[in-house]
């Protein structure tokens, strides 16, 4: 049974969600407003990296990424400037080039001036957010902070540095890395297996008109509301969290889950609550991945075994994704088809490692991450042109209607390989 039953129904929820994205957009542009009306202004910041970047001309500049709470922003600072990652300071910012579009998004760069570290009370250990704490307690169990920053992101989606984003480029695990669906899937999987045996042993012996299913499915909505909220606003989480609550609903309700007028809703729901969503990369990676699980599975869900749909699926998404992410990140290596492995060893090694770091283990496989993060083969950058990118998408929507072009995109993903294999060898 669908959602929606009539084409007024749709009507309805896409004036909804205009309405919605337009309240949300007045209220944007009036923070905008605010902001600008101010001029040069003092604000304070959380230092979220600290890196050199080299221009065209040869010259080296040191860039800083700031969170001041209500958006991000970059700016370039002294070499003489004393701050470490976590530092909170305090700097005068000119704001003359901002433009809304700029704002909405929610990362800029504004010049700066006035530079200061902040001695404040809450670096007191007792007095630091939740987040903070947990923060310090992973890094203190590395002593190579490449790891350690590769944990916090696994763990609380904290940026990570150009090198560090590198390496995880050549292997093509960006989506492992950076808090998705994914990784919401591994939670409730794991929650479901460590709470289902003894829920089940209560409920038919106290409860037995409990359904043990739907009472862990509102834990684990619990759990994952909570780690929402503790790890920020992350637009791949957001989506699969928001997803995840729409099905469980629809579950509920006896309505079909795995649909493209499902993840359509949710998408556009998404986008009028929280305009920024629009002009964020990983919200569009994180819904075409979705979108074309769902385009196999449109296809191909009675064609195969379950053991064939494992390989099948995920080889299908790898290379559909490839035209997609190289428009944004042009590397290309052969070491990335080890993210088709990777991704059966992250179902396991992901809870375990927060386990591990739970028990103030957290180390034991440091040695391991250093050689794999380290390993390198060829890699080459291909371009893509922006007609082949919205051709691209184009093709991938007509897909959901015409049969014949469902392989065409993991076609042209494989071609890329291809082009890659004949430019570095």
């Amino acid at each position: 049974m669908p959602l929606f039953t009539r084409r007024v129904h749709y009507v309805c929820f896409a004036l909804f969600c205009l309405a919605l994205l337009g309240l949300n957009l007045a209220i944007c542009y009036a923070k905008f407003q605010n902001f600008m009306d101010k001029g040069e202004q003092e604000l304070v910041a959380k230092v979220e990296l600290d890196y050199v970047k080299t221009n065209e001309k040869g010259k080296k500049y040191r860039i800083l990424r700031l969170d001041t709470g209500e958006f991000k922003f970059y700016t370039v600072a002294a070499k003489s400037d004393e701050f470490r990652v976590g530092d909170r300071i305090s700097l005068v910012v000119q704001n003359i080039d901002v433009s809304f579009k700029d704002y909405l998004s929610g990362m800029f760069y504004m010049r700066s001036s006035q530079r200061e570290i902040l001695n404040e009370p809450t670096s007191e250990p007792d007095a630091l957010p939740l987040r903070d704490k947990i923060l310090n307690f992973i890094q203190a169990q590395h002593e190579n902070a490449k790891i350690s920053q590769l944990y916090n992101a696994l763990f609380l989606a904290t940026a990570v540095s150009g090198e560090l984003r590198d390496d995880v480029a050549h292997w093509g695990v960006a989506h492992l890395v950076a808090i998705s669906g994914y990784h919401l899937g591994v939670i409730v999987s794991a929650l479901f297996l460590l709470a289902a045996p003894l829920y089940m042993v209560l409920c038919a012996r106290f409860f037995p008109f409990r359904s043990y299913k739907f009472d862990i499915s509102l834990l684990a909505f619990g759990v994952l509301a909570f780690y929402f909220y503790l790890i920020g606003f992350v637009p791949s989480f957001l989506r699969a969290f928001a997803m995840s609550a729409f099905g469980f609903y629809m579950l509920c309700r006896g309505i079909k889950i795995l649909s493209f007028p499902t993840l359509f809703i949710v998408i556009c729901f998404c986008v009028a609550m929280f305009p920024s969503l629009a002009l964020n990369v990983g919200f569009y990676f994180s819904c075409a991945g979705v979108f074309y699980i769902f385009l196999y599975l449109h296809y191909f869900k009675d064609k195969f075994g379950l053991l064939a749909h494992s390989l099948l699926l995920n080889l299908y998404v790898f290379f559909a994704m490839e035209v997609i992410v190289l428009y944004f990140f042009p590397l290309i290596s052969l070491q990335q088809f080890g993210v088709i492995p990777l991704s059966y060893v992250f179902t396991v090694f992901y809870p375990l490692s927060a386990l591990l770091h739970a028990l103030n283990l957290g180390s034991v496989f440091d040695g391991w991450l250093v050689e794999f993060l380290n390993f390198r083969l060829a890699s080459t950058q291909l371009y893509i042109p922006l007609a082949l990118f919205l051709s691209y998408n184009l093709i991938s929507l007509l897909a959901v209607r015409f049969k014949i072009l469902v392989l065409l995109p993991p076609i042209i993903g494989a071609g890329c390989f291809v082009v890659a294999i004949f430019d570095l060898y």
